[in-house]
């Protein structure tokens, strides 16, 4: 089978057949899950930039009035879990630990999920 793989492919699964042997199948999902977070992560970041690009223009051009005060608090309310006003490393904390429980629920192997999740984010 391995002479059928593309050469990329089985030397990035040589490279790698150590690590995937240890995460188990929670980690092989857990990577997956990283690479898609990845992916989607970035498609959301250009129609962010791309709203905020369009709404800026169109303000700096007298088109629309725009209260970025107004903006900023109600996109951080969503993400401020503990309510005190501001997103910081408790409220990822936060968001991690409820996506991390969600994720892992009944799922077999589950103790590689979050290495895995954080591998397949990273590369």
């Amino acid at each position: 089978m391995a002479d059928k793989l593309p050469n990329d492919l089985t030397k990035f699964i040589e490279a790698n057949m150590p690590m995937m042997n240890q995460l188990g199948f929670g980690g092989v999902m857990g990577y997956c899950s990283g690479m898609a977070f990845r992916k989607v992560g970035k498609a959301v970041g250009v129609v962010i930039g791309l709203g905020f690009m369009g709404t800026q223009a169109a303000a700096a051009s007298g088109y629309i009035n725009v209260d970025w005060e107004k903006v900023k608090g109600d996109a951080i309310k969503p993400l401020d879990m503990n309510k005190d006003g501001k997103v910081d490393e408790k409220d990822a904390q936060e968001i991690w630990n409820r996506y991390n429980a969600m994720m892992t629920q009944r799922l077999p192997s589950a103790g590689g999920f979050a290495a895995g999740f954080l591998l397949g984010a990273r590369r």
